[in-house]
This record gives structure tokens, sequence and C-alpha cells, in this order.
């Protein structure tokens, strides 16, 4: 394995646990020990960052926010892609017209157009409770990400009537919808090279199947034990859930740091 210089961390399922909704101690500890040691850590998730309660940012100086359309270091931003005008103006209507339920993610702020199960499913899952708005305030806005909250078999529909976007999911729950070309793999290869290294220097933890493109970026991919089958399927090594001290499992089997 080539000397590793950075590593990209997932935030739900990975350094976030759904059961207790916090990061556990045992991973913060990994964390810092790997900055410690030399070793960069960078976040890597859908979340914007104001909805990164519960996690030690300390260690972290560079992140990839919003599935990868708003990234940002200690140095400034870096990768800013939003969501096209029509676009954003076609899920309005769907979302008007009682089609889907849909969370519009802006830089500073976040609404669902309504409450319904399933999006009460999701808040019970992240911890976070989302504010109700008005979809046509995407209108004026510039928008990173829809999460969209549909049955998968109906995300092609999505697709269909777009021209500009494309569709990930980690749960079944509802679905990640922000540019083509776009996502953490773009996010993780611009990263690298603004930080000037090499993806065999870089390892990624995850557990979604918005993770698959991210491994594939990296010289070593890392799925925690509650990851799907599809992301365990594209890992070099599979490690212990998040509740059962992956992360620090991992580090140490890697021999990044000491038990």
């Amino acid at each position: 394995m080539a000397k590793i210089k950075a590593a990209f961390f997932d935030v739900d399922g990975t350094l976030f646990s759904f059961k207790e909704h916090a990061e556990p101690e045992s991973t913060r500890e990994a964390v810092r020990k790997l900055r410690a040691a030399g070793i960069m850590p960078i976040l890597a998730t859908g979340r914007p960052t104001y909805q990164f309660d519960g996690l030690d940012l300390d260690p972290f100086e560079t992140f990839i926010t919003l599935n990868g359309q708003l990234c940002f270091s200690s140095a400034g931003v870096y990768r800013n892609v939003t969501i096209s005008p029509e676009d954003v103006r076609i899920i309005v209507e769907r979302s008007c017209a009682g089609l889907h339920p849909t969370l519009f993610m802006e830089r500073e702020r976040f609404y669902t157009s309504e409450h319904t199960d399933r999006v009460s499913a999701v808040e019970e899952l992240v911890g976070v409770k989302f504010p109700t708005g008005d979809a046509t305030w995407a209108l004026d806005s510039d928008i990173y990400q829809f999460n969209i909250y549909q049955d998968p078999s109906l995300d092609q529909e999505i697709l269909d009537c777009t021209s500009s976007v494309t569709i990930t999911r980690w749960t079944d729950l509802f679905a990640d919808v922000f540019p083509k070309g776009g996502g953490k793999a773009s996010a993780v290869s611009q990263t690298l090279e603004h930080l000037g290294i090499a993806p065999e220097e870089a390892i990624a933890f995850g557990d979604g199947g918005n993770d698959v493109s991210m491994f594939e970026l990296v010289g070593t991919a890392v799925a925690m034990g509650n990851a799907s089958d599809e992301v365990k399927a594209v890992a070099n090594i599979v490690t212990d859930d998040v509740d059962h001290d992956g992360i620090y499992n991992a580090c140490v089997q890697l021999g990044f740091i000491d038990a």
C-alpha cells in the first residue's frame, strides 16, 4: 500500500450512528489520531454544513458537502455547482402538484415541501428535523441538491422529465438528485487535485450507494459492517459496523494508529 496522506469519510452510517444519532467516541478518537499521524481527514457527505451537529469537526480542514456540489478547504471554496434553473422549475412544479415531497437544499438553508410518513422516517433515521417551506422559494435560489421522497421504482420519471440531473441513493426512502457530472466521485477527484494528492495515497470510508463512485477514485476503500452488499462488493476491506468501532478497528488493522 502506498503511503496514505488523506482519508475521506462519509457521514451517515460511517462517522455518524443511526442508532445513537451521534458520532461514536471511538470514531472521534480514530480521526484525531489519523490527523496526528499526518493523514488528512476529509469529510465527504451528502449533508450541507448546517446539518453537521453532533460531528467532531476539529480534525477536518477540507469538506465535500451536498454530495460534492459544494467543496471548500481552509483556503476557500474550490468547487461550487448548482442545479440548472430549468430543472429546478420542473421539480418545483412536480412538488406543487403533489407528485412527491421534496427537500430543497440551498447553501445556507433547507426546507421540505411537505411532511409525509416517508419524510418523517428519514428525519428519525438521520436525527434532523426538516423545516417546512414553500417549494416556489427554490425558483429564486441556487439549489445544490434535492432529496426526493419516493419509491426507487419511480426514479426514472425524474430522469425522463429533466435534462441535467442524476440520481443516487443510500436508502430506499429517498433519492439524492444533483447535477450530472457531480457526485462524490467528481468532488474527490477535484479534491485530490486541489490538495496535490495521488489517488493511491488516499483511503475512503463509506456505507451507502453514493459512496461506490468515491471508492473507485481512491487506492483503498473501506466498507462499514453496516454497508449495503453493493458497497461491500467494491471495497478492499470490510470493517465492523459504525456502532462497534468500525472506523477505529479498520485504522488499527491498516496500521495507521495503535490499538
